[in-house]
């Protein structure tokens, strides 16, 4: 027994470790987000650990009893989904962005031609050409204008034009300032596209970007729920193609997975709900403090990369420019101070990636000043130390959420009067 009770003060010590970290640090990491206890509460709900096998083409005779009720929860999921991205499919089985990608190449693509990828050397997912390598799968990548940070459409539209073997597009790019441009694409119908929105997928159900399943019929919307969408981790899969649907129905689930996260997808369901009240507001928000931030940094002699003369970012993603050489040395002090951010040395910059999702959730939107003065500072004048740490303090108190919906109904309720009764006695 004392044992167990060693091991469990060793965990809670590195909980609480994390906790105080997490409680200072100024989120700027482009790949996470907030989730709220509205949100939440389905990942400890009774449907957590609970199987289904199937989707559309579900074999009720084969599923284990009571899977009908979590049926429910995938046909409510997909209308939920249907009113934010107007696909008539739907499908949140997946279990993460990743898993969703290679599900993704594993059922549409045909090895006897070839793809078009968004490659890593123009922001895209460093697992795609790897994964395309374990499945044997011929691909080219995308051409790409680095100085602009955009695809460069006039290359893409010859490629097209002029090979016939290209099956697919994948669009895949973790780095964005400005996501790819549909309607400048010259789609012939024997073409796909799998875009993947996983850094997108909250600003194009707030509205604030164009919505790709708008542009053709033989287009896959697939996604991460966990960046700009704030959700916990699921994989999103959305087509109005019936060719497509078919496919995926039954390869996604039963034929390549199995146990389908069904509580995670409970949860997604709450993240829905919560983007319908907010998505606009926040989404527009999120846009706002983009270029907010990358105004102020530009006044305060910080370089930053530009759209145009106006915009500095349509996403959630800003760029800081440095000289190459002091790329990890000021990674260091943002990480020294706890400012999440990520560095790149890439053929379209040297410096940082800042994602502001998580600030415009937060009261936190309301000093963007003082979250500029902060970068100035670590940029220009990482030595100070007690300017730096007060307005880290001050800032870190701001991390309320500005888009609640109290209506705790789940595990979570009855969780939060246990603690209770358990303090009282």
């Amino acid at each position: 027994m004392e044992n167990v009770k060693d091991k469990l003060a060793e965990l809670k010590a590195i909980y609480e470790k994390y906790e105080y970290f997490d409680s200072k640090k100024i989120p700027l990491c482009a790949a996470e987000t907030y989730v709220s206890p509205f949100v939440k509460q389905g990942l400890i709900s009774k449907y957590e650990g609970k199987y289904i096998s199937g989707y559309l083409g579900r074999d009720i005779n084969k599923d284990f009893i009571g899977s009908d009720y979590l049926e429910e929860i995938l046909i409510f999921a997909n209308k939920l989904a249907h009113e934010l991205f107007g696909a008539k499919y739907n499908d949140f089985r997946c279990l993460t962005g990743m898993n969703t990608v290679a599900l993704i190449l594993m059922t549409l693509i045909d090895k006897s031609k070839k793809i078009l990828i968004t490659d890593p050397s123009s922001g895209g997912h460093g697992s795609l050409p790897k994964l395309c390598d374990n499945f044997g799968i011929k691909y080219e990548s995308i051409p790409y204008n680095y100085e602009k940070m955009q695809i460069n459409y006039e290359e893409l539209n010859k490629k097209i034009s002029s090979d016939d073997d290209i099956s697919f597009l994948f669009f895949c790019q973790s780095d964005l300032i400005q996501p790819p441009d549909m309607s400048k694409i010259h789609i012939t119908n024997n073409i796909g596209i799998i875009y993947d929105a996983t850094q997108t997928l909250g600003l194009i159900a707030g509205k604030v970007l164009p919505n790709p399943l708008e542009y053709c019929n033989n287009i896959v919307l697939i996604g991460g729920t966990h960046k700009t969408f704030p959700s916990v981790t699921c994989g999103y899969v959305a087509t109005n193609n019936e060719e497509y649907i078919k496919k995926l129905d039954k390869n996604i689930s039963p034929n390549f997975l199995r146990n389908i996260q069904i509580n995670n997808i409970v949860s997604v369901c709450l993240s829905m709900i919560e983007m319908l009240k907010f998505g606009k507001e926040y989404s527009r928000d999120i846009q706002k403090v983009s270029n907010k931030l990358g105004e102020l940094l530009a006044k305060n002699n910080i370089k930053v990369k530009k759209i145009d003369e106006q915009n500095f970012s349509l996403t959630h993603q800003i760029y800081i420019e440095v000289p190459e050489e002091k790329v990890d040395e000021l990674y260091f002090a943002f990480k020294l101070y706890g400012i999440s951010i990520n560095k790149r040395k890439t053929k379209y910059v040297n410096g940082f990636r800042i994602g502001v999702q998580e600030i415009a959730r937060y009261d936190m939107i309301k000093h963007i000043p003082e979250l500029a003065k902060l970068i100035e500072l670590i940029i220009l004048e990482p030595s100070n130390k007690f300017e730096i740490y007060t307005i880290i303090d001050n800032l870190s108190k701001f991390k309320s959420n500005r888009y609640a919906i109290n209506e705790i109904f789940m595990e979570l309720e009855w969780l939060f009067l246990s603690t209770i009764l358990l303090t009282l006695q």
